[in-house]
């Protein structure tokens, strides 16, 4: 696919999200009118008190767009920013893509796909950026892994899961030094800015909020009581709460927080040892094995956490687009085009779940039964996404078979198959 049909794909899909965005999905855009109202009251409240679940340079992401629009003239123009800059960071991920992705163009049909099939979520949300910063980390790390590592550390700063990803781009010891440095550089003067700016209580607000907050609906572990919900077998409450977001309260929930808490430390504890499985290979450790440990961290995460909402998805989309781009082997390509393909299908499970059906999860009627099943299966394939994800990871990881070395060789017997060969080999 040349750059002119790639321009034209790009141009036709992104048409159709914007039709969606201004158009049937159009409510979508509530977190950005949230962070408008937030960013209004940075006189009265100061930065430490101003969308503390973010951290600090998340804010100053979001708020780049507002100070745009200040200076065209006017705040109202805030949304119609941020559209603007989401469409213009999808366009210049594509043309990574497209540069970077070698003659297989499987990473950029995967972009081109993904962006509509999340549908209006995917430019009315801020996750876009650090989505595609991680996946530009990927896509670099070979040729530029200084410029890998900065990418990966600002993501970090936005939004702080792409922190899962570090220990995976610094494992191939050809990289580890320039990527550790890089990042470490980067790190200190995001927390010193932070600090500087916002006090120390500001680095660790965002993990208190995340720790407060209550079951989801939509994550993973809030199937079986939103199956139950929908079924009508329980007096199970649904409702917004002070995490702007829907969870849900009744029998069995309790049991499920803990269940969260039990699988995010058994899901710390894994990638743990992932990580350190692949600093003690990293001579042998191929591109085709970074991706997959990434992948695995990025989607363990997702899977135990109490919170999953749709713009998640994003964490996933462009690591996986630029995965494609960077496995080497006829084996990674295809088992990594199998994956992205059930991550699609995940994707549009995602959109029907948000924003098509969402009402039917929220408020109890004849269809919630339905669009619990969606939710259901949209769950069941992220499960499939990890373990599949987790099943490669340590396949790559595995250790070479030791190499046979002194006297078991001097143990072949002389003659053509023995002494002979052995020069020759």
């Amino acid at each position: 696919m040349g750059w002119v049909s790639t321009a034209l794909v790009w141009l036709l899909s992104r048409g159709f999200v914007l039709w969606l965005f201004f158009g049937p999905h159009s409510w979508v855009t509530g977190d950005v009118a949230y962070f408008a109202d937030s960013l209004t009251r940075v006189p009265e409240e100061g930065l430490a008190g101003t969308l503390e679940e973010y951290p600090l340079p998340g804010v100053g992401l979001v708020a780049f767009p507002w100070v745009v629009a200040r200076a065209i003239g006017t705040a109202d123009l805030y949304s119609e920013v941020v559209l603007v800059l989401a469409v213009a960071t999808d366009a210049a991920f594509t043309v990574l893509l497209r540069r970077f992705g070698g003659s297989d163009r499987g990473s950029v049909w995967a972009w081109l796909l993904a962006v509509p099939l999340l549908g209006a979520t995917t430019y009315a949300r801020f996750d876009l950026v650090p989505g595609v910063l991680v996946g530009t980390a990927l896509l670099l790390l070979r040729r530029f892994p200084r410029t890998a590592a900065v990418a990966a550390a600002v993501a970090t700063g936005l939004k702080l899961w792409p922190a899962l990803l570090l220990p995976g781009l610094a494992a191939r010891r050809r990289e580890r030094r320039r990527v550790v440095v890089a990042a470490s550089v980067v790190g200190v003067v995001l927390v010193a800015a932070s600090v500087a700016l916002a006090g120390w209580a500001r680095l660790v607000s965002p993990l208190t909020w995340q720790a407060d907050r209550g079951l989801q609906i939509e994550s993973v572990l809030a199937t079986p009581v939103m199956l139950a919900w929908g079924l009508g077998l329980g007096p199970h409450v649904v409702e917004y709460s002070a995490f702007n977001a829907f969870e849900i309260t009744g029998p069995g929930v309790s049991s499920l927080m803990v269940a969260a808490t039990v699988a995010t430390a058994v899901m710390l504890c894994g990638l743990i040892l992932l990580w350190v499985r692949a600093w003690t290979t990293a001579t042998v450790l191929t591109p085709d094995g970074v991706v997959w440990v990434c992948l695995a961290a990025v989607t363990a995460f997702m899977v135990s956490s109490k919170v999953l909402s749709p713009q998640y998805l994003l964490w996933l989309l462009p690591l996986s687009a630029a995965g494609l781009a960077v496995v080497g082997t006829t084996r990674g390509r295809f088992r990594l085009r199998r994956w992205v393909v059930v991550l699609l299908v995940t994707t549009l499970a995602t959109q029907l779940v948000f924003p098509v059906f969402y009402a039917h999860l929220i408020t109890f009627g004849d269809e919630s039964v339905w669009a619990t099943y969606l939710l259901a299966f949209r769950n069941l394939t992220l499960v499939w996404l990890l373990v599949e994800a987790g099943r490669e990871a340590w396949w790559h990881l595995r250790r070479p078979a030791p190499v046979q070395r002194g006297r078991a060789l001097d143990r072949q017997p002389p003659g053509p198959d023995g002494d002979q060969a052995r020069t020759l080999r």
